[in-house]
């Protein structure tokens, strides 16, 4: 059963080179654990509860295992000072729900 994982956070505006950077080890390390990107946006509003995200981004995987493997990458474990250093301090959450 594939999973999703909904990625939602607020990027530091000063920080946009180094999240780039990120971001481009990130994609090629999702692709290579069978990741398909299926919605990026920016937050407008909430429905219910507080509006905290400005950006949400929703990939598919295959599997749980494939979810997990690519977050145990060492290339994708390699970036995440990149990551953290792009987003403050608990402005990022990554949740899988599976499909």
């Amino acid at each position: 059963m594939s999973v999703l994982v909904l990625v939602q956070g607020n990027p530091k505006p000063d920080k946009a080179e180094i999240l780039q950077q990120y971001q481009q080890v990130a994609r090629a390390v999702i692709g290579k654990h069978g990741g398909q990107p299926v919605a990026r946006g920016s937050g407008i509003g909430s429905l219910h509860g507080a509006h905290k995200w400005q950006v949400g981004i929703v990939i598919r995987f295959p599997d749980e295992a494939s979810v997990r493997a690519w977050y145990a990458d060492p290339d994708y474990q390699k970036v995440l000072p990149l990551r953290d250093q792009a987003y403050g301090e608990g402005e990022l959450e990554i949740t899988m729900f599976q499909e």
